[in-house]
């Protein structure tokens, strides 16, 4: 499939000019390297913009819940979706009713979580800053585990973000942070280090990599893009990666076909560098990077069973999002989902995708508060509405939703429902 034409020369010349910090006037037109800056500091003022907590505007366009369900073409399974400033995980079935749901207080809002498979849900998130300003303050992000019923287990207060995951070392991934002073990369505000951290299984820190520290010696291979300075952290500083999901390569069966499927790497993808990556754990090393000229502000990138990769790309500085699935080691978009009017499916922020086992695609438009199935032609078979909305009528968004296999779900509820399993 040919690449993304459409983003036009201008989007991509504002990229390779990077997002320079410059005081200067634009004094000609659009392909000047004023404009271009114009451009890049535009784009960065979006991607700065706090993740929506509910749908601009009414929710009364749409219908709530499930309004799509053709069963002969959907892949049976359950769904599990994270609603944002709800701080509010429901799991439903294929028609829209609730199975579980997970929720905690007080909280600011929830980011990605995981069904375990002994039913216990893991979950990062935040909890509301003492300080009147509509950020995240550092010492207020955590991770909790509930059980199956509910019950919180126990709860981790850490820099964690975006994301979490078990992996197959039976310990769990997660995002964290630091703030650093690296005068190379600005000599007046600190720098938003995101690290690739490891928790036992009672939540304790194991052991953290930096990613700056990793990627930063090897401009051939993950050449750092520029970043303007934020505030989303309550102070000023460079949010250089913003990494928002993290997945151990866990496919058996791809080992040894290339060095990108060792049983130690880790994928992650970076909004803010417009790329996914590949770094080996054990080595401390990248080992493969693609993205800067074609993804923009990205997230939730997959390892397929066929070794490819599936990322949500959502389009800011052009308008309008596409999940795609990359042949990592040709480097080619193989295939790719967008609607005939491209403006009509955009999220600026967050996102999810995923390939189910009979080809389909889950995606979530996460600012619409909407979750949808495709099939690989992109005929719409499931489609799912936030039935939750504020005071003002608006939609909750959805960070991301995930499609369990039905046998994964029912074993979980035999065990429940057997007081001689029952944990």
């Amino acid at each position: 499939m040919p690449k993304a034409a459409l983003w036009g020369a201008a989007f991509l010349l504002s990229w390779t000019a990077g997002c320079g910090r410059s005081d200067e006037k634009a004094t000609a037109g659009p392909g000047t390297p004023d404009a271009q800056r114009q451009a890049a500091a535009q784009i960065d003022k979006l991607r700065a913009l706090p993740y929506a907590g509910y749908a601009p505007g009414g929710a009364d366009e749409h219908d709530d819940g499930v309004v799509t369900c053709d069963p002969q073409r959907s892949c049976p399974g359950y769904n599990l979706y994270i609603a944002h400033q709800l701080s509010r995980a429901e799991l439903i079935d294929a028609q829209g009713n609730i199975v579980r749901s997970w929720e905690y207080e007080p909280s600011q809002f929830w980011h990605n979580g995981e069904l375990l498979a002994d039913g216990d849900f893991l979950v990062v998130g935040t909890q509301p800053s003492n300080q009147l300003m509509p950020t995240i303050a550092d010492d207020r992000r955590y991770v909790l585990r509930f059980n199956w019923d509910g019950d919180l287990l126990w709860k981790r207060r850490l820099p964690a973000h975006h994301d979490i995951e078990l992996t197959p070392r039976d310990h769990f991934l997660t995002l964290t942070f630091e703030r650093r002073h690296l005068p190379e990369i600005d000599p007046q505000h600190s720098t938003r280090d995101d690290r690739l951290t490891l928790l036992s299984q009672g939540g304790r820190v194991l052991e953290a990599l930096s990613l700056y520290d990793l990627l930063s010696p090897r401009p051939d291979v993950f050449p750092l893009l520029p970043v303007d300075m934020t505030i989303t952290g309550g102070k000023p500083w460079i949010d250089l990666f913003h990494c928002n999901s993290v997945e151990w390569v866990h496919h058996e069966h791809l080992e040894g076909k290339h060095p990108i499927y060792a049983p130690d790497n880790v994928l992650i993808c970076f909004r803010h560098q417009n790329r996914v990556a590949v770094v080996s754990w054990d080595r401390k090393e990248v080992v493969w990077a693609w993205g800067a000229d074609e993804l923009a502000s990205p997230h939730d990138a997959h390892v397929l069973e066929s070794g490819n990769i599936l990322v949500f790309d959502n389009g800011v500085g052009r308008g309008w999002s596409r999940v795609i699935e990359l042949d990592p080691l040709r480097k080619e978009i193989i295939w790719e989902y967008r609607v005939p009017n491209p403006t009509d499916f955009y999220t600026v922020s967050q996102g999810s995708n995923q390939r189910l086992p009979n080809g389909n695609t889950p995606i979530t438009e996460s600012e619409k508060g909407r979750a949808f199935e495709v099939t690989p032609d992109g005929r719409i078979v499931w489609e799912f509405w936030c039935p939750h909305k504020n005071q003002a009528g608006q939609r909750a968004t959805i960070v991301r939703t995930t499609r369990y296999e039905r046998a994964f779900v029912e074993a979980i509820q035999a065990r429940y429902a057997s007081p001689a399993s029952r944990p």
